[in-house]
């Protein structure tokens, strides 16, 4: 399942038996290998789309993934020089969403702030999916930016949740994946940070990226 997860996380296409023994030394024959896919299937961790000779993984395959993933250590030479609180989150924002490579949000509740950058990253991402992920994009950011405070009660103080597909907070797509992780902003502020991206987005990075950035802010003085 793992080399399932990575093989479609990185190229975006059906994964089939013979491209896991072409790249990954499993130590299986393409046979049981496909024998094994056909189980998964059965399990509804994987899925077939159209004709194709691959599988694809299904929301609860992403579910049971992210729950063995770790975070990664990664450095970021990045420390915010803004004094004003907003100007700090909005400068942070904006980095989250160039390293990412995704779609970044965040605000502060009490300043009834809202920041966003990298829609077009999402819509670049959502180019090498399918025509119904462009539809939910429209679809979510059409009244995002209104019911941005509603995240807040999302997510506990300190806490960070991944939501994927249907778990979308808005109910509004299947097929994009949140991460939203609350921040204890100085003077007793209630910030908040997010990410969304396609289901397959890297979720190892993302967390890692997002928690680090998000110390960086809580650290703000």
């Amino acid at each position: 399942m793992a080399a399932i997860m990575k093989e479609y996380i990185k190229r975006a296409k059906p994964v089939s038996s013979k491209r896991l023994t072409q790249k990954y030394n499993l130590g299986f024959s393409p046979a049981t290998i496909r024998n094994e896919m056909k189980e998964l299937e059965k399990m509804k961790y994987l899925k077939q789309p159209h004709t194709s000779a691959g599988r694809v993984p299904t929301e609860k395959a992403y579910r049971s993934y992210i729950k063995s993933i770790q975070e990664k250590e990664i450095e970021i030479p990045v420390k915010t020089k803004e004094r004003e609180p907003e100007k700090a989150f909005k400068e942070i924002t904006d980095k989250l969403a160039e390293l990412s490579g995704g779609f970044a949000f965040g605000g502060i509740k009490e300043m009834d702030s809202f920041y966003q950058s990298g829609f077009s990253n999402l819509l670049r991402e959502a180019f090498s999916e399918d025509e119904e992920i462009y539809k939910e994009i429209t679809k979510i950011m059409e009244e995002f930016e209104k019911n941005f405070n509603s995240l807040f009660q999302q997510v506990e103080e300190d806490e960070t949740r991944i939501f994927i597909g249907r778990e979308d907070p808005f109910k509004k797509t299947k097929n994009l994946s949140i991460i939203i992780s609350s921040c204890k902003m100085p003077k007793q502020k209630h910030g908040l940070l997010g990410i969304m991206g396609p289901m397959r987005m890297r979720y190892d990075y993302n967390l890692s990226l997002l928690n680090k950035l998000k110390k960086i802010i809580e650290e703000y003085e």
